[in-house]
């Protein structure tokens, strides 16, 4: 399974990404911010964790709010860390690196 460290590191790959196809400005100012382009919750590989978590899980409420908190319990991390990625200029020096590489 990933980790929240590994989330965040494909959630800035993804961002830059988006950035650099002008789907998301470089001047969003925090993670919240890319919800005004794109549904942010996607990034980072989150809806291939849930299908993974959701394997052979009952369809109860107790069992699907299971899946959820094993969802957040990796996700929430990896969105602080790319939060204050964002907020220390991670878009901004991303985009410098990659004209320089």
């Amino acid at each position: 399974m990933i980790t929240s460290a590994q989330m965040a590191e494909r959630m800035k790959t993804e961002i830059l990404e988006d950035v650099r196809n002008g789907i998301v400005p470089k001047t969003v100012g925090c993670y919240a911010d890319l919800h005004d382009y794109v549904d942010a919750n996607c990034y980072g590989g989150t809806e291939e964790l849930l299908e993974e978590l959701d394997q052979g899980v009952p369809e109860t409420d107790e069992a699907r709010q299971a899946v959820l908190d094993a969802l957040y319990e990796v996700m929430n991390p990896a969105v602080a860390l790319v939060d204050a990625w964002i907020k220390t200029g991670g878009i901004r020096d991303g985009l410098a690196e990659s004209k320089d590489g």
